[in-house]
C-alpha cells in the first residue's frame, strides 16, 4: 500500500482543523444566542415590573386624590349642614361661642336683635345634644329632636325638673298656643302655661 502524499495529508489535517474550529464557533454561537435570549428576557421582565410599578403609583395617586376630594366635599357639606361656629358678645361685653344647629336656630330668630337677645353663656354639651343660653330663653338641640326654644315660665319649670338631663329630656317643639295658654312638648312629656300657672306632665 502506497503512502499518502505529504501534501494531501497536510491538506486533510488543515480541513480537520477548520472543521473543529467551525464546530467550536458553532458552539460559541449557540452559547451567545442563549445569553442574548436570557438578557432580552430579563430586560422584558424588568420593563414589565417597571410598568406595573408606574400603574400602581398612578392608581395610588388617583385614589388619594379621590379621598381628598371626598373629604373636602364632606367638610363643605358639614359647613352647609350647620357645623359653623361664631362668637357673639353677651350683655356684659364678654364673647360667647355658638355653633351648629343652635346657631342656625338662633340666626333664624334674628340673632341678638331677635326675641332671644344676646347670649348669657357659651354653648354647652348635654349628652349627645347641646344647649345655648340667651337672655330671652334657651335653644336645646339633640340629633333626635332638632333645635327648639324653651322660654318664660315654661323654661323655669323645665329647668326645675332637671332640664334636658331631667325627666322631660330635650324639647321636641317650640312653644305653641293651646286653648287658654301655651305649651312646649318634650321627649317624655310636656309643660303648659295657662292662666299664670305652669303644669308639668310626664309620660
Amino acid at each position: 500500500m502506497k503512502g499518502i502524499p505529504r501534501r494531501v495529508a497536510t491538506t486533510a489535517a488543515a480541513v480537520a482543523t477548520v472543521g473543529l474550529v467551525v464546530a467550536g464557533c458553532s458552539d460559541d454561537n449557540d452559547t451567545t444566542s442563549e445569553s442574548a435570549y436570557q438578557s432580552e428576557t430579563s430586560a422584558a421582565e424588568a420593563a414589565q415590573s417597571a410598568a406595573e410599578s408606574v400603574v400602581e403609583s398612578a392608581q395610588s395617586a388617583v385614589e388619594s386624590a379621590a379621598e381628598s376630594a371626598v373629604g373636602a366635599a364632606e367638610s363643605a357639606g358639614n359647613e352647609i349642614a350647620g357645623d359653623a361656629t361664631t362668637v357673639v358678645a353677651g350683655p356684659d361685653g364678654q364673647e360667647y361661642e355658638i355653633s351648629g344647629a343652635v346657631l342656625d336656630k338662633y340666626n333664624e330668630t334674628g340673632g341678638a336683635a331677635g326675641p332671644l337677645g344676646p347670649p348669657t353663656g357659651s354653648q354647652e354639651s348635654i349628652g349627645d345634644g347641646s344647649i345655648g343660653e340667651f337672655e330671652g330663653g334657651v335653644i336645646a338641640w339633640s340629633p333626635d329632636t332638632d333645635a327648639h326654644i324653651v322660654g318664660g315660665e315654661i323654661r323655669v319649670a323645665w329647668e326645675a325638673a332637671g332640664g334636658a338631663a331631667g325627666e322631660l329630656g330635650f324639647p321636641t317643639s317650640d312653644e305653641h298656643p293651646i286653648p287658654g295658654g301655651v305649651q312646649s312638648d318634650f321627649e317624655m312629656g310636656h309643660i303648659t302655661f295657662i292662666d299664670g300657672r305652669t303644669e308639668v306632665v310626664t309620660e
